[in-house]
Formats: C-alpha cells, structure tokens, sequence
C-alpha cells in the first residue's frame, strides 16, 4: 500500500531528518513563517536532492522525488509547492546539461554544496508553451546580455538564491536564439513585488520577480550546443513531465494529510474511510508509473501524456476525497481545527496550475489516438 507512512520512510531515507524536523515544528508557523520551513530544509541538505552525485548531490531518482515530495507536502503543504519549483529548475538544468553549452555543471555543484534554492523563471506549464519557450528577452550588449520580464506567480521569490529562466537572445545581428540563464538574486535589477493575496500557501513565497535591465555576464548565458542530438520539444517534454509529476505529489500528500486524520479519529464508515484510503493509494500508483518511466532510460512512452492524464486524475480524486473527508470528520473537528479548513482550501489549488485540463483536451484526445502531445 502507498500510505503516506511509506512516503515518510522514504523521505527519512533519502533525507535523514527532515521529515521529523518538519513534523516536530507547529504547522500555523510553518504556513504563516516562510524562513522556517526553507530553512529546515536548506540545513538537512534536500536543495540537493536532485542534483546528481557527481556534482555533490543526492541524486535521487524520480520515484523517491515523488514519495519526498508527497511527504513534505502532508507536513508543510507551503514548503511543498516551494521546494517543487525549486526542484524542477534543478531537473531542468539536468535535462540540458549535456544537451547546452554553459555552467550547467557548476551551478548543480553550487545547489548541492552550498545549499542554494534556485527559483523557476521557467515558462512550465504554461499553455502552447514548453518550459524552454522564452519568459524574458536578452539583449546583446558588449560582452553582456541586458534581460528584462518579469515571472508572477514566482515561488522562492524572497529566499532565492538563484533565478534561473528561460530567455530569447536578441544579438546585434541574426535573428533570435533559445537561451537558459542562472543569476545569483542579488544581481542589481532584480525586485520582487507582493502578488500572492490569499493567506493560503503564502509561505510558499509566490510573489512577482522583476528584472529591469539586469546585466548578465555571457558565462551565465547557456545556449544549445551544435548538432545536440535531441529537439528542443524533446527537452521540453521532460521538463514538463518532472513538473506536473512532482506539482501533483505535493498535493496529494495536503490531501492525504487530512485522509490520514480521519482514519485515526475513525469517524464515518468503514466504507467512506477505506474508499478515502484507496482514492489516495490508486493516485499514487498512477504516479509511481509516470516516476518509473522517467527513471528508466529505455523507456520511450509518451511520458508527457501519461503525466498529464495521472495529474488531471489526481485533481478529481482529490476534490472528491477531500470533500468527503471533511463531511465524515464533522462540524466540530472542523471549527477545533484549523488545519482542517486550511488543507481543504490549499488542495483545490492544484487545479489552478497550468497547463489546465481545458487548455489541453485536445492534445489528450489525441493522445489516446495514437499520437504524441505537443507543447508548442
């Protein structure tokens, strides 16, 4: 069975700790106090969770992304959301490095040694976009680029370390190139202005990051390497497919935060607590699939797809099973505790991230036709 227990073991094994440093601190103050849940975080080493082992990291595969990230998410659904974002710039770095001439490599080394949070400037999920489509143009200036854009929603947007984002490179001559940068947050240019205005997942840190003619040095300007064997929508993909996996994970683990209250109070029927249960358990299932696809290098399915179709599954199978745990719970475990009221309202916002389900019917029909999904 994929209870959460089991995703907390995982998460003790792969990170020794955090899990026990999470649950041992009050939840009010973990969603009301940014700083304290990314910093429990940055001190037990998890910013380098998926950064591999060559560079420092803990190079965890997909499936235990996926189970740490449930995990967090029973206990900190905040720091979920947070560290997701962050942990999907990494897998997009990872996704081009061998792909993308620059400093991939010592940026990952960064990440994992001094344990920095990178935020996602990235376009993921946005409709008709892969991640790599540009959010900000750079301009060719002597031996800097000049970058302009903005990212809002931007989690991480106070405690970044880093910024990484997708930008069109406009040189002096030639027409415009993909570009990937990573920039330290103290770079002058770089603001952040308040955004997120509903008190749930605030600590999530989801503001607007602006750059205004920030000036970054060539080196930190990372384009596609000649002949690299592997179309950009092919990398788009996969970093699409890390995103809706572990975005996904994050909210089932709030969901099944309150699955789990109501099996211990064992309020309702045997049938409302056990179908509650299953609804959680046959998710992960389906997201574990989607996991061991991506850890296998000789798999060649539709990844994307079955990412997608396991996602949209997902927010069904959570409306429906919180709103029955919240009724068999009852009115007084309702208005007693909080947390009650605060998860049902942070798991409805996995509804709310791109792509939506209507954006890509279309693409999923498809699917299901024989044919790949396009993102672009």
């Amino acid at each position: 069975m994929v209870s959460t227990r089991e995703s907390l073991q995982i998460l003790e094994d792969v990170v020794p700790g955090l899990g026990k440093s999470l649950a041992g601190t009050d939840f009010n103050s973990l969603e009301a106090d940014s700083s304290i849940g990314l910093g429990i975080y940055r001190e037990s080493g998890a910013t380098g969770l998926l950064v591999a082992g060559r560079h420092g990291g803990l190079g965890a595969s997909a499936y235990q992304a996926l189970h740490c990230t449930r995990a967090i998410g029973s206990i900190a659904p905040s720091l979920a959301v947070a560290a997701t974002m962050h942990n999907f710039s990494v897998a997009a770095l990872n996704s081009i490095e061998e792909h993308f001439d620059g400093v991939e490599w010592m940026v990952l080394d960064a990440v994992a040694n001094d344990g920095l949070f990178m935020s996602s400037g990235f376009a993921e999920g946005r409709s008709g976009q892969g991640f790599l489509s540009p959010t900000m143009t750079a301009r060719r200036e002597g031996a800097h680029w000049v970058v302009n854009g903005s990212k809002k929603p931007c989690s991480l947007s106070r405690s970044m370390d880093l910024m990484s984002a997708s930008v069109s490179l406009l040189s002096e001559d030639g027409e415009p190139e993909i570009g990937v940068l990573v920039i330290p947050s103290t770079m002058d240019g770089i603001s952040v202005r308040p955004f997120w205005n509903s008190p749930v997942l605030r600590a999530a840190e989801s503001d607007e990051v602006i750059l205004t003619d920030v000036e970054v040095p060539d080196e930190l300007v990372m384009k596609p390497a000649e002949g690299i064997g592997v179309t950009i929508e092919e990398l788009e993909a996969t970093g699409l497919t890390w995103f809706t996996l572990l975005i996904t994970a994050a909210y089932v683990g709030m969901a099944s935060t309150l699955v789990d209250r109501l099996l211990e109070t064992g309020k309702g029927t045997a049938h409302a607590r056990t179908a509650a249960a299953g609804a959680m358990a046959a998710t992960m299932l389906s997201l574990e699939s989607v996991a061991c696809a991506i850890d296998d290098p000789e798999d060649r399915s539709d990844r994307l797809g079955r990412a997608l179709i396991a996602r949209y599954a997902a927010q069904d199978a959570i409306v429906r099973t919180v709103g029955s745990v919240v009724e068999n719970l009852g009115g007084i475990e309702y208005i007693t505790n909080p947390a009650i009221s605060y998860l049902a309202a942070a798991t409805h916002a996995l509804a709310l991230h791109p792509p939506s389900r209507n954006s890509m019917v279309s693409e999923l029909e498809g699917s299901f036709l024989g044919r790949p999904i396009s993102i672009t």
